[in-house]
């Protein structure tokens, strides 16, 4: 029971793709350039090409990934799927996106599912709707996004798996031969404060990000073996204008895990973006 005290052809395909289309600032869908500002029912697809896939300091996948969102915006509401795979089948995942957005806010619920073979205690996936907690790959994340001042310059992200594999684990032994087995839901939250510069094409942003369980304050989080700052980050994107109708978007990451002791350079190329009003 819950308690309240405890993520040449591809450059080529994105020329091409992008001869018609203009990038956005505004994203919702992680990798993704939804146009939020529009008022009437419109449908948005877009392709990412990522020298690695980067989750909030951890790295599910390590290969160079393609990563695939589709949405639908109509009203208040998104409705949306993220598709990750890496080029070696080390990683595959597949989310599902509800959001609701207001002009300063959004609240949001994803349910993700990583099909990749040998991770957590699950080493084989047992279906995309297995909601058994004891063997179920997937998760659900309650997401709040907030705009803290009108430019877009600062951003607070909260994060709380409210249900799936985020588990403590308890070994048994028996015999010569041990197993695990699940126990409580660690519901662990994750808040993360970012600040964004923009000028002629660029943009900026630097984020800072820690983490806890509602659990046990003090105990394991999905993120690492105890509560801390698990993800700090500067990233810098641009657009490449290669001619006045066409243009390259290209985002370089510096990323940090001090909890896990980690850190990594990250390159993404937009290489599609296709969308339209209904």
């Amino acid at each position: 029971m819950f308690n309240p005290y405890k993520i040449g052809l591809y450059c080529l395909l994105g020329l091409v793709a992008n001869l018609c289309l203009a990038q956005q600032e505004d994203t919702i869908v992680e990798d993704s350039l939804f146009d939020i500002s529009q008022t009437t029912p419109r449908w948005d697809m877009s392709l990412t090409l990522k020298s690695q896939n980067y989750f909030r300091g951890l790295l599910p996948g390590k290969a160079p990934t393609l990563a695939a969102n589709a949405g639908y915006l109509t009203g208040d509401w998104i409705f949306g799927m993220y598709g990750g795979v890496a080029f070696d089948a080390s990683y595959q995942e597949t989310d599902f996106i509800v959001i609701f957005h207001k002009a300063r806010f959004d609240l949001r619920l994803d349910y993700y599912y990583n099909f990749t073979s040998g991770i957590t205690d699950i080493p084989e996936p047992t279906g995309l709707f297995d909601f058994d907690k004891a063997t179920t790959r997937g998760l659900l994340d309650f997401l709040v996004h907030i705009k803290l001042d009108n430019q877009n310059r600062w951003d607070l992200n909260t994060s709380t798996f409210l249900f799936g594999r985020d588990t403590d684990i308890l070994t048994i032994e028996a015999g010569d031969e041990s197993y695990t087995v699940r126990t409580d839901q660690r519901y662990s939250q994750y808040i993360e404060l970012k600040h964004n510069w923009y000028w002629n094409n660029n943009k900026l942003n630097l984020h800072l990000g820690g983490s806890f369980s509602w659990h046990d304050f003090n105990g394991p989080t999905f993120y690492g073996d105890k509560a801390g700052i698990n993800n700090i980050g500067l990233s810098f994107t641009k657009q490449f204008k290669l001619n006045p109708g066409l243009k390259l978007p290209v985002k370089a990451s510096m990323l940090m895990n001090p909890l896990g002791e980690t850190a990594y350079l990250i390159i993404s190329v937009n290489l599609i973006q296709l969308g339209s009003s209904i």
